[in-house]
């Protein structure tokens, strides 16, 4: 469902949603996926553990205190931006380390959980810009608030003309971002918002994110069988 140029990111909060991430991360990478998520720092080690040394990319979601950031940093682990304060932790530890970190920086478009506001991701532009010998940034993000449902279809289509106007201005500013938006049920209901890389995390499981999913993916590939496979019993 995603086009050549979007990466796969194989989310794997949650323990890989109860699988394991020592026995589910190895069998991805198998199957040629190389970018991770996590919501956490310590997920995150969990996952280079697993890896073994294997070509992947790890980022990190939510949760990095100071000790795991410079562990993240020296490690080439990339994490989210959701406020100023923690971009300026990672301008410190970057320093103290000699080393540049690699952020996403996350826009707040209407999720209302975490995220940079307009006025908060102009000052970070600014931060980023000064402070290219210490922060490499490789992407802007953002959350869907509810893409699993249609009941939300309203917000989801505000979001997207928020993160559209996002995307076009950093694009001016640095054209190799990574832009990212779409979760499981978004590559199913809102295939546009699909762009460099796509977070994907129940579905690749064998679940669809909800039966309202399921049969919404059925009636538009006139498919009458379920094409997801469990992979856990």
């Amino acid at each position: 469902l995603l086009p050549n140029t979007c990466t796969f990111s194989s989310v794997v909060k949650g323990n890989a949603y109860g699988h394991g991430i020592e026995l589910y991360v190895p069998l991805a990478a198998a199957c040629g996926v190389n970018h991770f998520s996590t919501f956490s720092a310590d997920e995150a080690y969990a996952v280079h553990h697993a890896l073994a040394g294997a070509a992947a990319q790890v980022m990190i979601m939510g949760d990095v205190d100071a000790e795991a950031m410079e562990w993240a940093i020296l490690n080439g682990i990339s994490f989210w931006i959701f406020d100023l304060g923690r971009l300026h932790a990672a301008c410190a530890a970057a320093e103290k380390l000699n080393c540049r970190a690699r952020v996403h920086l996350e826009a707040e478009t209407g999720m209302n959980r975490n995220g940079l506001q307009a006025a908060e991701l102009i000052q970070a532009f600014e931060i980023c810009q000064a402070s290219q010998h210490l922060i490499q940034v490789e992407g802007i993000c953002s959350h869907l608030a509810g893409a699993e449902s249609i009941s939300n279809h309203y917000r989801i289509t505000q979001q997207r003309a928020v993160f559209d106007e996002i995307r076009n201005q950093a694009k001016r500013q640095w054209p190799r971002l990574k832009f990212h938006l779409a979760c499981s049920a978004a590559v199913l209901r809102y295939p546009e918002t699909a762009f460099d890389l796509a977070r994907v995390g129940i579905m690749q499981y064998g679940f669809f994110p909800t039966r309202e999913l399921q049969i919404h993916y059925a009636d538009q590939e006139n498919a009458l069988a379920n094409p997801l496979k469990r992979i856990i019993t």
